[in-house]
């Protein structure tokens, strides 16, 4: 049975980042589902159009590599074309490489500060530009509970999604202090069952074990899944959330607690 949108996000165009896959992919789908334009942006272009078919006329496939400030200008060209404006900008796009601090390279921590930190960084840039075309609007911000609470072997990883944080914080009181009506926050997942834990879980002597393992680490005792963290990005997307900005938002079963 197709159910018809709600009315939570309706008239509002989402630009989502890492869009193809894991939470990016299943906030595109839930932002689509609550009646917003949705554009999805990502490296993978065969993914994202597919993604895009999936959702219909509400939908968007937009190459963007977040490092590239060229892209982002195309990408928020291409959906202010398409559906007259952008008024919310959710920052998903990420990589997680396990290394040490005695084991990472300078190369290895730059490509993780470049994807995580400077990518969300343009993304905070031209999605203020672009909102404040559109009257207002609000960003979210995909951090991660490791940039509340650290891992020793993901250095890089923790760094990068702490300046998140310290950026999100920035970016809302800029936008506030301005009176631009635009809101700026923070989602801190814990674990989540997406592609980029696969390669954690590879390690492990079967899947369903790797993820009872990463599991027993939350108090609530198992993993999260997209769906969980793309329904808070939902209600931050959504007029429901007006009086909030500049915060982070743990979504870790109580990992952060």
């Amino acid at each position: 049975m197709t159910h018809a949108p709600s009315p939570r996000l309706d008239g509002k165009v989402a630009l989502v980042t890492g869009g193809a896959s894991g939470i990016g992919a299943a906030s595109c789908r839930a932002m689509a589902a609550a009646g917003a334009k949705v554009a999805i942006g990502d490296l993978q272009d065969t993914v994202t159009a597919s993604l895009a078919n999936e959702i219909g006329t509400a939908a968007l496939a937009v190459h963007l590599d977040v490092t590239s400030e060229s892209d982002w200008h195309q990408a928020v060209a291409a959906a202010e074309a398409k559906f007259g404006k952008v008024d919310t900008v959710l920052n998903c796009a990420g990589i997680s490489v396990p290394a040490t601090i005695d084991e990472a390279t300078l190369d290895h921590w730059s490509h993780v500060m470049r994807v995580n930190a400077d990518g969300v960084f343009l993304g905070c840039k031209h999605g203020v530009d672009a909102l404040r075309r559109a009257g207002g609007g609000t960003i979210v911000n995909i951090a991660s509970s490791l940039a509340i609470r650290a891992g020793s072997k993901y250095p890089a990883y923790c760094a990068s999604k702490a300046a998140v944080l310290a950026l999100t914080r920035s970016v809302a009181l800029r936008c506030a202090e301005e009176k631009w009506n635009i809101r700026c926050n923070a989602i801190c997942p814990g674990v989540v069952e997406t592609p980029i834990l696969d390669r954690y879980l590879s390690a492990s002597p079967t899947r369903d074990a790797g993820i009872a393992a990463f599991g027993s680490r939350h108090p609530m005792g198992r993993i999260g899944q997209p769906e969980e963290i793309a329904a808070v990005a939902v209600f931050l997307a959504s007029d429901e959330s007006s009086f909030i900005t500049g915060a982070e938002i743990p979504v870790d079963g109580g990992y952060c607690a």
